[in-house]
């Protein structure tokens, strides 16, 4: 860059006024000048300049950060000579925000000192604004399938729970069923061996055959037994049937 000519040199500076917003500060901070892109882009309309010429550069940024450490530091960094670059939110003339990719740049004189600097920016707000808005719906999407799975969980611990009860409930019927027709086959047995005995006491006394009762007392007590083997064997195989079913959906 030492070797280019003067002319050289101001065709390229042209070509970037051209094509990006371009502002001059001195190393306080305060604004020597400003070219027609930056001053549409933060607002003030082509041709202002005078809006803008001799305002200090904290006109661009929130009160507090003006205020803040952090801003002293940066200027600091800029009178010490050095190169700075980023992307820098900004406040445009109404207030709103303008994001801008910028870099600061000092300019030196021919002995070498820093007379100035110059800032050369492009408006990426829409393209800064774009993704803000997928990081939102990013954020709400994974909250909303948070939720989702979260349904999804407390379904499944309902589900598990009313299966639980079902068995629980299905299990103590079972039982409560068995022990009826245990209590009742029992009582038919007592009632039959009651009457028996009563019938056996009455042949006896008249002096009947009592082969007859004891054949009847014989095939109820046989039929009644196997029955009730039947239904509870029936019961218990529908008990083992939904335990293995329970023991399959887990």
């Amino acid at each position: 860059m030492k070797n280019l000519s003067k002319e050289e040199l101001l065709s390229r500076l042209e070509a970037i006024n051209r094509s990006n917003a371009i502002i001059y500060f001195d190393l306080n901070g305060f604004i020597l000048g400003v070219n027609d892109i930056f001053l549409e882009a933060m607002g003030y309309g082509k041709g202002n300049h005078n809006d803008l010429l001799g305002k200090h550069h904290s006109i661009f940024v929130d009160y507090n950060y003006s205020k803040s450490d952090e801003y002293k530091k940066f200027w600091e960094i800029l009178r010490s000579g050095k190169f700075f670059e980023g992307e820098f939110e900004r406040k445009k003339i109404d207030g709103s925000p303008i994001y801008l990719q910028a870099t600061y740049n000092p300019i030196l004189d021919e002995s070498g000192k820093i007379t100035k600097i110059m800032k050369i920016a492009t408006d990426i707000t829409l393209t800064v604004n774009s993704k803000n808005k997928i990081d939102a719906l990013s954020k709400d999407l994974k909250i909303e399938l948070d939720k989702s799975q979260q349904l999804k969980n407390a379904i499944e611990i309902e589900k598990d729970a009313a299966l639980n009860d079902l068995d629980v409930m299905m299990k103590k019927s079972q039982s409560e069923l068995i022990k009826i027709i245990v209590k009742v086959a029992l009582a038919v047995i007592i009632g039959v061996g009651i009457v028996t005995t009563v019938l056996y006491w009455m042949a006896i006394i008249a002096d009947q055959d009592t082969q007859i009762i004891g054949s009847t007392w014989s095939n109820m007590f046989s039929v009644l037994l196997t029955n009730a083997f039947s239904i509870v064997g029936t019961i218990m195989g529908i008990k083992y049937a939904t335990q293995e079913g329970s023991k399959e959906k887990k």
